[in-house]
């Protein structure tokens, strides 16, 4: 079966589905009872909306109703009386844009702020292995300077060769 074969049968079957909720679904009131609370938290729940222009209780499918209510327009209630469908759905899409935005950026900050923190530890232990490592050249060094003169300051002292001022000339 090709896409256009799916998307030519899911779209014949939520219009199939819209047309027999509307005919199994009875949100029918007397007008001298209908009220908003009646239509939408009785044993209809989920299933009508109260239109706010028309005041009549009617057929609601989430599905494809989401924008607007057939026969209605868009000032309808669908999940409660104190605010109306489209500024749920709009607060919904507000709230889950702000979550989507919070995660990225607390992955964001997790993986370069903390990393950065952590390649900065890791390089300042290299550089101070780094620094260690050329202290204990230098006091190496230091010792073997240190030796070779003492070993030739004795061959000095072996020959007469020891100076007062360490500036002057040998003969």
């Amino acid at each position: 079966m090709t896409t256009r074969g799916i998307l030519f049968s899911v779209v014949v079957l939520m219009t199939c589905s819209h047309v027999l909720a509307q005919l199994f679904t009875d949100c029918t009131l007397s007008s001298t009872t209908a009220s908003c609370k009646k239509c939408i938290n009785g044993t209809r729940s989920g299933k009508c909306a109260w239109c706010k222009e028309t005041e009549k209780c009617l057929p609601y499918n989430p599905v494809t109703d989401i924008s607007n209510l057939p026969n209605c327009g868009e000032n309808f209630y669908a999940s409660n009386c104190v605010v109306n469908h489209r500024t749920v759905i709009v607060g919904v899409a507000v709230g889950a844009g702000l979550l989507v935005i919070l995660v990225i950026g607390c992955s964001i900050w997790c993986c370069c702020c903390r990393g950065r923190k952590a390649r900065a530890r890791k390089m300042q232990q290299q550089e101070d292995e780094y620094q260690a490592q050329r202290d204990a050249i230098a006091d190496k060094h230091e010792a073997s300077r240190s030796e070779r003169q003492e070993k030739h300051d004795a061959i000095r002292m072996k020959y007469g060769l020891k100076k007062s001022n360490p500036y002057e000339r040998f003969d």
